[in-house]
């Protein structure tokens, strides 16, 4: 085993916002802040993904009150890239072995980015570690030791990070959900492994869901759920067909459970089931990596704004 790690200074912490209100950018950054110690000198990279005025106002001055060691830099794309582009984007950015990703939305425990680098520490052939993750439906799973998982969910992750990106990062294709599921899926196929490490938390509450907040996550789920599908399914034709049987009833108990924005996202993702289906099979004629991902970032960094935070 290796010795126990001394400090944090070599694990970047990515600190994506959008429309948060500052309130909550309040509590999430004490809770970073926390994670990563007094003294912390690794990188604190703030990505502004088409946010609000307010948002990067708030964003920026506690990027510069809870990281005052930090090297802090501020990624600005004036539109909304989406999780899957904004992350690779963000992780090229990056500078040290390891890169934390964490929902603004959310709070790690003190000791969570440390627990997680010693388990990667220790296992070299593993490029994500999530901890728990508690809140409305999500597994939580008890603690115990750390185990193989097949697939991880982006809500909190610890990466490493070249040989991530090595693997082709976050599918650009994906836009919003599934993107996490879709790199699970990869990596794993690659040879890498992903670990679940129970014995530390991250709290996910997803609080004030308005009804047009709920419409559009269900959208987004749903069109891209019905690309990963098709992509990744050993038979792509009888799973799709098994999927959209699932997708009727589904919103069906929507509708019956009166989530009429809920019922509308699907329905208007299916929609769109056409152009995913083509999307999924370009993909398996020609999957995603490593080399599609570096030509994919030369064109990408034109349109984003890098500098001091």
């Amino acid at each position: 085993m290796p010795d126990r790690r001394t400090g944090l200074d070599d694990v970047d912490v990515v600190l994506l916002v959008h429309r948060e209100p500052p309130e909550l950018l309040a509590r999430h950054h004490a809770a970073v802040a926390a994670a990563t110690g007094p003294g912390w000198r690794g990188r604190a990279l703030l990505v502004e993904n088409g946010a609000l005025p307010r948002t990067s106002a708030a964003a920026r001055e506690q990027l510069r009150t809870c990281y005052p060691e930090a090297d802090r830099r501020v990624l600005t794309s004036r539109r909304n890239l989406g999780f899957a582009r904004a992350m690779d984007l963000a992780l090229d950015a990056c500078r040290g072995r390891y890169a934390a990703l964490v929902n603004s939305d959310g709070e790690p425990d003190p000791g969570m980015l440390r627990r997680l680098a010693e388990v990667l520490d220790a296992e070299p052939a593993a490029v994500w570690a999530a901890p728990a993750v508690h809140g409305p439906g999500e597994d939580d799973d008890p603690p115990g030791p750390p185990f193989a998982a097949d697939e991880l969910a982006g809500t909190a992750l610890l990466v490493r990070r070249e040989e991530f990106l090595a693997a082709g990062g976050f599918d650009p294709l994906y836009f919003f959900y599934n993107e996490d599921r879709d790199a699970s899926f990869r990596l794993r196929a690659a040879g890498h492994l992903l670990l679940r490490v129970p014995d530390t938390r991250f709290r996910h509450p997803k609080d004030g869901r308005t009804a047009r907040a709920v419409l559009l996550r269900a959208w987004h789920y749903a069109r891209t759920i019905q690309v990963l599908v098709p992509q990744h399914e050993p038979r792509p034709v009888r799973a799709t067909a098994a999927f959209l049987g699932r997708r009727v009833r589904s919103v069906v108990r929507h509708l019956r459970d009166g989530d009429l924005p809920g019922a509308a996202g699907i329905a208007l993702a299916t929609l769109e089931l056409p152009r995913g289906l083509l999307a999924a099979a370009a993909r398996r004629r020609r999957p995603w990596d490593g080399e599609r991902l570096a030509a994919w970032l030369d064109r990408a960094r034109r349109g984003v704004e890098v500098h001091a935070g």
